[in-house]
Formats: structure tokens, sequence, C-alpha cells
């Protein structure tokens, strides 16, 4: 007599297997799409730090930089930073679409807008990721942010959520020079505590402090 499993205990067999497959693939996949965040922003800081690096080999030391004023990024952008990014594609502070996706949303989900406007300066670079870099009007020297860059790391692709796959980092025109939004307040002196940014960088509040957060961490632990 040959031994065999009966139907039955095959068909057993693989609704167990699909059951565990339907409860452990999902945070797989949840972890592995994480993961992905993760290394496109350390990939957008490490090219923000070079851009950073390389403006400052050819301007001197940022606190010495002129910045212009009025909300126009444009000058500032050009002038300091534009020339050091690896360009694919070159929106500037215009109207055309293509460079950064629109209808994004806070880490929590609700709606907030977009970047297309002309208060934003908009690349794409050579690897996929939109930049936009906008700029505050103040004028206070020396401890103000000067600019704030945002990054989406996979493009125009999804979710285009705050927290996820976009990210914020700030321009301090002194020493500190380009920060992880979640580093420090908009005053460039006072750091921001760990509670304060676990309590913006959590999936019921904005997300918009979560760059600091995850490159601390070398993970989305939320």
């Amino acid at each position: 007599m040959k031994k065999a499993f009966t139907l039955a205990e095959v068909l057993l067999t693989l609704a167990v297997i699909g059951v565990v497959a339907a409860l452990t693939i999902p945070a797989v996949v949840t972890k592995i799409t994480k993961d992905q965040y993760v290394t496109g922003l350390k990939k957008a800081y490490n090219t923000l730090k070079a851009v950073e690096r390389e403006a400052i080999q050819v301007h001197g030391p940022m606190e010495n930089w002129t910045w212009s004023t009025g909300g126009d990024p444009t000058a500032d952008f050009e002038r300091y930073f534009l020339p050091h990014f690896d360009v694919l594609k070159n929106c500037g502070a215009t109207g055309e679409e293509g460079c950064f996706a629109e209808g994004l949303t806070w880490l929590d989900g609700l709606h907030w807008g977009n970047y297309n406007s002309p208060s934003h300066y908009r690349i794409v670079t050579s690897d996929g990721m939109s930049w936009a870099y906008e700029k505050t009007s103040t004028t206070t020297p020396p401890y103000w942010w000067r600019g704030r860059f945002i990054v989406d790391v996979n493009g125009l692709k999804g979710p285009n959520r705050e927290g996820r796959d976009i990210f914020e980092f700030y321009v301090f025109p002194s020493n500190l020079g380009v920060k992880p939004a979640g580093s420090y307040y908009e005053d460039g002196i006072t750091p921001i505590s760990t509670s304060d940014v676990d309590s913006e960088c959590n999936t019921s509040s904005t997300g918009s402090w979560c760059a600091a957060k995850v490159l601390a961490e070398g993970a989305m632990n939320y």
C-alpha cells in the first residue's frame, strides 16, 4: 500500500498556510516599505550635506551669505544650492507640474495641500527624488531659519505623506547649517526635546518632525 495525504488533509494544510500568510505578509511588506523610506531619507540627508559643503566651498561660511528679502525662493536657491544638485528636471518657482506630487497628507492622513506654488522652488534629482525649497521672509540675524527643504524620497509615487516618504530640513544661517526638522526650533538655538518630537511624529499628528527621529533611530518606529 502507498501512503499519501488525503484531499481533506491537503486542503487543511493549504488553509493553514493561507491564514499564516495573511497574518504575516502585510507586516513584512510594511516593514520593507518603511525600510525603503528610511534608506531614502538617509540618502536625501547625505545629498543635502554634500550640497551644503560644496556651497560653503564656493561662497564661504553660511553665516556670511547674503540672503534675499521677501518670500521668493528663486534667488537664494539658484545662487547657493541649485548648482550642486544633480538635476533631472527643474520646475522652478512656477506652476509647472511634474516635479512634486499634489494632494499631500499629514501622517494622520488629513489632507493639507501641495508644494506646487510660486513660493516653492521645485526640482527632481537624477535619483528620482522630488525636492521643494521655500524661504522665510524674516531678516532677523543670525539665529533664524532662512530656508526649508522638503523632499519626497520616492518622487511622485505614493503615499505622498509627511513622515512616510516626505521629510523636511531647515537651513539655519549659522554653524548649524542644514538640520533635519525636529532637531531645533525655528530660532536655531533651542534643541527640540525627544518627547516633543515623539508627540509630533506619530500617526495622530502631522509627522513634520519625523526626519530627526528617523535619522537618530535609524528606523521608522511609528
